[in-house]
């Protein structure tokens, strides 16, 4: 009730103020009729009086609420970032090129360092981080040994200045490794950019002759180095949309230290909840939003350029090993660049077309491989269908045993 009164006694207060100062610039511009007039007469002037007091009293009120809401997420952002919740995987340090990081891994199933059954290394694109593979780690099956980290910079990892390209990932991952004591075969596995991470440390694996060797690779919608430029090439409005998406990053990382990003990912509290596990996802609600990890994003993002320009100029051996290429066939993928200037339906099959372009051309890296398009998945597809995956790296284990019946072959063409 005080409140209440309190806001009344000061909505009226205001009123009267309001009204006075009306009143005052509305006689000063009034005629001199009017002025001489016992009825006051409204004028034209007398109106855009009135309008502009009431415009300044809602854009003041309106900068007041903008202000206390910024206020209010920077102040939530520092209370998070000081209450971290303990991380549910392990935490190595790491030493590349000489810099220190810590590395949060998490190890699930089989018995650390088991050479049996083999091991699978789950790398994720851009951004995202062990979390994102709760669901095909649960699809595969218990004595199956699965390592899954969050790269230098996102999640629980601490950043690393070294900028984030594949030979750098790759080092990190190897150290990563020999400290987790993972021996015999790995099958590595690369969702988008993750791919260029995996390709990068079969190739810097093969030739050490060490007690880690490779069994095979998985690759889910994972990037080729020929797409980006062949999307450019479409038209000039494809490209400033690509470059635009690029620059996002930078901006999410600035409204992220006031809560804004925090807000967003709040209003998407169903669809999160549907990609990831209940134990995941208080984590997830964490991490992802916070400046820390964008800034880690950010960088990521930087690297990519770098990335693609070197296996341009510089091709990585084929490879030796099984691949299994697992590719988005819904053609949502580039649906919402159609908010951008010039791009149509039309532009977007052509994106299309030369994404799958990118797929064919990874299934080449092999002389063993398969190419299946799942129909009815997007791009995130350890998401949308984590039993094909588990079901492809168990087809690839299987093939580096010798087992062709349970191996590439038995993965059909109907998933």
């Amino acid at each position: 009730m005080l409140r209440r009164h309190l806001l009344a006694s000061s909505t009226a207060i205001s009123s009267r103020s309001f009204s006075k100062k009306a009143a005052r610039r509305a006689a000063a511009v009034a005629t001199p009729a009017a002025a001489n007039s016992s009825e006051f007469k409204v004028t034209p002037a007398a109106v855009a009086a009135e309008a502009k007091e009431v415009f300044k009293m809602m854009f003041g009120t309106f900068t007041i609420l903008l202000g206390s809401g910024l206020g209010i997420g920077y102040a939530v952002e520092n209370y998070k970032r000081m209450h971290p919740p303990t991380p549910p995987g392990q935490l190595l340090e790491i030493t590349v090129n000489g810099q220190r990081s810590v590395v949060h891994a998490q190890v699930r199933g089989g018995r650390q360092g088991t050479t049996s059954k083999g091991t699978v290394l789950l790398d994720g694109s851009l951004g995202e981080t062990s979390f994102d593979w709760d669901k095909v780690i649960a699809a595969l099956p218990e004595d199956t040994a699965v390592v899954a980290i969050d790269r230098p910079g996102l999640a629980f990892s601490t950043p690393s200045p070294l900028p984030r390209t594949s030979e750098t990932i790759s080092k990190e991952y190897q150290q990563v490794l020999s400290q987790l004591n993972v021996t015999g075969p790995l099958v590595l596995v690369g969702h988008g950019t993750g791919g260029y991470h995996m390709r990068q440390l079969a190739a810097d694996l093969a030739p050490t002759g060490g007690n880690v060797t490779v069994a095979g690779l998985v690759l889910l919608d994972a990037m080729h180095e020929s797409v980006t430029p062949a999307l450019d090439r479409i038209s000039p409005h494809v490209h400033e949309a690509l470059a635009s998406r690029r620059q996002n990053a930078a901006t999410l990382l600035k409204m992220s230290h006031v809560g804004v990003v925090r807000l967003v990912h709040t209003v998407q509290a169903k669809r999160n909840a549907e990609r990831f596990s209940a134990t995941s996802l208080p984590y997830v609600d964490y991490f992802t939003p916070s400046p820390p990890h964008r800034r880690g994003i950010v960088h990521e993002n930087e690297g990519v350029d770098v990335i693609e320009t070197n296996l341009t100029t510089s091709p990585l051996p084929r490879l030796s090993v099984p691949v299994v290429v697992l590719s988005h066939g819904n053609h949502t993928m580039f649906m919402s660049m159609k908010m951008e200037p010039g791009i149509t339906n039309d532009v977007v099959e052509q994106m299309e077309t030369q994404w799958a372009a990118g797929q064919a051309a990874l299934a080449e890296l092999s002389a063993t491989s398969v190419h299946r398009i799942l129909r009815d998945a997007g791009h995130d597809i350890a998401h949308d269908k984590p039993d094909v995956v588990a079901k492809a790296i168990l087809a690839v284990l299987h093939e580096s045993r010798g087992d062709a019946d349970a191996g590439l072959r038995s993965l059909d063409d109907t998933v």
